[in-house]
C-alpha cells in the first residue's frame, strides 16, 4: 500500500488578504472600544472642580512627603498629580468592586468559548490525521 505525499490545502491570496484585514479591523475595534470606554469611565469618575489638597493634608508619611516635595520642586510632578497618586494608592473597600452576575456571565462566556475552541480543534485534528494517513479503518483490531 503506497501512501500519497501529503499536500495541504492552499489558500488564495484574496482569502489571505480578507483574513488579515478582518483581524486588523477586529484588533483596532477592540483597542478603540477599550480606550473609549476607559476614557469615558475616568472622566465620569473624576469630580469637576475638586480642590487640590496640600501635601500636609495628605495621609502620607514624613519620608513620602519629603520625596513628593522634591518631585514638585524639580518640576517632575505637580501637586494635583501627587494628590491623585496618593488618593489612588489608598486602600478602599469599594475599590475593587465586582458584581456576581457579571462574574457568572464572564465564566459562562469563557466556558462556551473554550468548548467551541476544543470542539473545533478536535474536528480539525481529525481532518488532518485523515488527510495524512487516510480514512480510519472501522475494524478496530487490538
Amino acid at each position: 500500500m503506497t501512501v500519497a505525499a501529503y499536500e495541504p490545502p492552499v489558500q488564495s491570496k484574496r482569502g489571505q488578504l480578507i483574513d488579515a484585514a478582518t483581524v486588523l479591523v477586529l484588533i483596532f475595534a477592540t483597542l478603540f472600544a477599550t480606550t473609549f470606554l476607559v476614557q469615558e469611565s475616568q472622566t465620569a469618575d473624576t469630580p469637576a472642580g475638586e480642590p487640590t489638597r496640600q501635601l500636609d493634608e495628605l495621609p502620607i508619611t514624613a519620608a513620602e512627603r519629603a520625596q513628593f516635595e522634591k518631585l514638585i520642586e524639580s518640576g517632575t510632578a505637580d501637586l494635583p498629580a501627587v494628590t491623585a497618586a496618593v488618593d489612588a494608592s489608598q486602600g478602599d473597600s469599594g475599590k475593587y468592586d465586582f458584581r456576581v452576575p457579571a462574574l457568572i456571565g464572564t465564566a459562562a462566556l469563557l466556558a462556551i468559548y473554550l468548548t467551541f475552541v476544543y470542539r473545533t480543534s478536535f474536528r480539525e485534528y481529525r481532518e488532518v490525521i485523515e488527510e495524512k494517513f487516510g480514512p480510519r479503518d472501522g475494524g478496530g483490531s487490538a
